[in-house]
């Protein structure tokens, strides 16, 4: 059986009230989090559910661990929820890792998208159990009920300092715990998609069309997402040029990166290939209109696609 309703509110109650100091892990004990490409975060929203592993006809942009994923079998047949975000999982496959980079694994997260559960509703369900640890190690297993709830070391499972070797592998993987929810999980649980800037949130909505209902916020306080990847900072459109800046990775990083940039809607199609340190530019050779169509890749990840703002919209 699930925790009880009660369990589950003293959880909230309880850690909301020893996080509160925290800003940016204040919010984590009401949620449990979901991440995933915006296209897969598409797909999610406009299914009206998250459906596990084994009853995907097809996975679109499969970011699991391939040597890990076989490891469990039997976590093919949940929804797999995280207690918490920024863990293990999100350092391997979080923003654009530059090419060349001994940790870039393809497919991964150029555009990472997070979906925040209600905590209570979700751990109540009548399928819904939870692991202590990674599902995917092959000897964790799911516990149910109030008793084994009470065992869960959340002191550690929202750990967020650094750590000492002795103690790296064992609080990593406590961070990796989870909600666990056979089948699938309709949406009628969930709280927020959260995006990790204004950009990414215009991508998400451009690819959604008029499919929406769901509330999508912009990250706030560094609260879900690492940032140690590639990623577009500022983009805008001014004097007919496009005005952009995006954010080096803080591992590993490169004197300068491939930038490809394409734009529709100005008569043909036009596109330019760059290779530039971060920073701040203004590309004067690709002109076009406020009704352009912009697509950005930075080391052949796609990063940005939709209309872009002019600066004009964006400070009135």
């Amino acid at each position: 059986m699930p925790i009880t309703v009660d369990r589950a509110a003293r959880h909230v109650a309880d850690w909301s009230a020893k996080l509160a100091p925290y800003p940016t892990r204040a919010s984590w004990p009401a949620h449990l989090f979901h991440t995933c490409q915006l296209e897969v975060a598409v797909e999610i929203i406009k299914s009206g559910c998250v459906t596990c592993r084994s009853k995907v006809g097809k996975l679109i942009c499969d970011v699991a661990n391939q040597g890990a994923v076989w490891n469990n079998p039997d976590a093919h047949h949940y929804v797999r929820l995280y207690f918490r975000p920024r863990n293990s999982f999100h350092l391997k496959t979080e923003g654009v890792k530059a090419a060349g980079d001994r940790y870039r694994v393809d497919p991964h997260m150029s555009i990472p998208i997070a979906f925040a559960f209600d905590l209570q509703k979700v751990i109540t369900l009548p399928n819904s159990v939870f692991v202590p640890g990674n599902f995917a190690k092959t000897f964790a297993a799911p516990l149910t009920g109030d008793a084994e709830f009470d065992k869960m070391p959340f002191d550690l499972i929202y750990h967020d300092a650094a750590l000492t070797p002795d103690k790296m592998a064992e609080v990593h993987n406590w961070r990796m715990s989870e909600v666990v929810v056979s089948g699938s999980l309709p949406l009628s649980n969930l709280c927020y998609v959260i995006c990790r800037t204004t950009h990414e949130e215009r991508t998400l909505r451009y690819a959604l069309g008029q499919s929406v209902g769901v509330k999508i916020i912009v990250e706030q306080k560094g609260a879900i997402f690492m940032r140690k990847g590639l990623f577009i900072d500022e983009i805008y459109w001014e004097a007919d040029m496009l005005h952009m800046r995006f954010h080096g990775p803080t591992v590993s990083p490169k004197e300068k990166y491939a930038i490809k940039v394409i734009c529709w809607g100005v008569g043909d199609r036009r596109e330019g290939d760059f290779l530039l340190a971060p920073g701040i530019y203004r590309f004067s050779s690709l002109p076009a209109s406020k009704d352009a169509i912009w697509r950005i890749e930075l080391e052949g990840c796609v990063v940005y696609h939709a209309s872009v703002p002019s600066m004009s919209g964006l400070v009135s």
